[in-house]
């Protein structure tokens, strides 16, 4: 028992632990960006394609087709909002907390129980069982800690990354293509 406490205790358990959920946090991201871009360039083939449809029919008739291409390619885009990425990456996300919990739950009833049985207070205790006592607290919050420091910088995203992607919007994307698209 104390050889598994000391494994799942350790601070090489929570750091692997939290490296590899952030890792799959971020392939998670990476699936996400990557359906974004590949939706921003759909998006943006459509809109180019209607745009020169639209140019090519009457003015009236271009402004009440281009507001129902913009309606039909919102509707596009939110559907492909909604849709989620991994469910087994949702499951094991959903499932983590609940396991630390867990473990810090059994640690803690753990120690109650010892300190219960051992009757005379911290002073009466045998130096040995103390210092076991001792170890089981350290491994446990180092591991711990570990693990959510792992995790956290693991899950950060890239603020250079979010910069990029905000300093284009889409209408700005679409009105140098057909600048282009006119030369």
């Amino acid at each position: 028992m104390n050889f598994l406490l000391e494994v799942f205790g350790s601070a090489g358990f929570g750091s692997i632990i939290g490296g590899v959920f952030g890792w799959m946090g971020k392939r998670e991201e990476r699936k996400l960006l990557s359906e974004k871009n590949h939706h921003a360039l759909s998006m943006l083939q459509a809109k180019t394609e209607a745009t020169l449809q639209v140019a090519q029919m009457g003015i009236d008739q271009a402004k009440v087709a281009g507001e129902l291409l913009v309606e039909k390619i919102d509707a596009e885009a939110f559907n492909t909002s909604q849709k989620a990425t991994s469910k087994f990456a949702d499951t094991i996300k959903s499932l983590v907390r609940p396991v630390i919990l867990g473990l810090l739950m059994f640690q803690t009833y753990q120690i109650l129980t010892a300190l219960e049985t051992l009757t005379g207070g911290l002073e009466a205790i045998p130096a040995s069982d103390l210092i076991a006592l001792y170890k089981i607290v350290v491994l446990s919050v180092t591991g711990l800690t570990a693990t959510a420091v792992g995790w956290y910088f693991a899950t950060r995203s890239s603020k250079q990354f979010d910069r990029l992607l905000d300093r284009q919007t889409p209408r700005d994307i679409d009105a140098t293509l057909l600048t282009k698209a006119k030369k």
